[in-house]
Formats: C-alpha cells, structure tokens, sequence
C-alpha cells in the first residue's frame, strides 16, 4: 500500500485536522448511507441510477478511448463517471461545493478506501491520496469546495492515463 500527500494548489487549502475531517465524513457515509445503486467497477447501465439518485442532469461525451457521463447535480457538484469500451466504469471524478456520497460512487471499494484512510491517519496534512491493490483514490478540499478522483488501474483501456480522470 502506499499513501502519500498530494503536492498541488489544493494542499495549501487544507488546514489542520483535515484527515480527522476526511475520516469522520467516511464514517458518517458508513453509517447513514444506504447501499450503493453503482459504483466504480460497475456497468454503464449503473450511470442511470447514479443520475436519478443525485437528481442531476447528464451530459455525455465520447472519445475514441472512453465515454464521460457527467453528472451536474443541483447543489453545483459535478462527478464524472469514465467508462471504457467494454461499457465498465473504471473511473470517477468530481468537483464542487459538497461531497458526493462516496459510499455510491466507490461501490463495493468503499471499504477498502475507508480502511486505508484510516492506516493513513497522521500522516501529515493536505489532500489524502491511497494506491492500494490497484485502486487509486484522491481526494481533498475545504467546506465548499471539494475535488477528487477514483480509478481501477485494472480496468483502465490500455491507452488512457490517469490525468485523464478529472
């Protein structure tokens, strides 16, 4: 497993006990969420519940690589949903003034995340960023104004890097 900091703009807009923030809203989405409808992993067909969920609207754009299905919800966050040509979500991003209920768009890796913050705890302060088993979450921000992302390196189309999720 490695966890590390990330070293961006965004480090500097975390203040102290942002890992106490991260894990407290981690175990409040444990707690109170319901079962996630889709997840990271999941098929296209997943996208549909996500958007009905979040009660967003969806635009979709397509390279010759993977399919964006961005969801606008009405409180300003944006995720997007990154799905490969075999029709499988292989990664997520989002953006904006509230964080999107991670338990739903990390599916069935949602636990794994969780464990790994928790080991992360500690460890310095800034945006979190967990590599573990070939899952790649990053995430961070302040009340506001979250950012991150999550991917299967696994399941990612051979020619598709990681920048590409954002």
């Amino acid at each position: 497993m490695r966890v590390n900091n990330l070293n961006s703009a965004h480090a500097r807009c975390m203040g102290r006990g942002s890992r106490s923030l991260w894990l407290g809203l981690a175990i409040i989405m444990i707690v109170l969420a319901p079962a996630a409808r889709a997840e990271l992993g999941g098929n296209v067909s997943s996208i549909q519940a996500d958007q009905e969920r979040m009660k967003g609207t969806v635009r979709v754009t397509s390279t010759m690589q993977f399919t964006v299905h961005e969801i606008q919800t009405p409180n300003g966050t944006v995720v997007r949903e990154f799905v490969s040509p075999a029709g499988m979500v292989f990664g997520v991003a989002w953006q904006g003034p509230w964080m999107p209920d991670l338990r739903q768009l990390l599916g069935t890796y949602f636990e794994q995340f969780v464990k790994a913050a928790q080991q992360s705890k500690g460890r310095g302060r800034g945006p979190l960023s967990i590599q573990e088993n070939g899952l790649v979450v990053e995430t961070g921000g302040h009340a506001r104004s979250f950012f991150g992302r999550a991917y299967l390196v696994p399941m990612m189309p051979p020619s598709v890097r990681a920048e590409a999720i954002q």
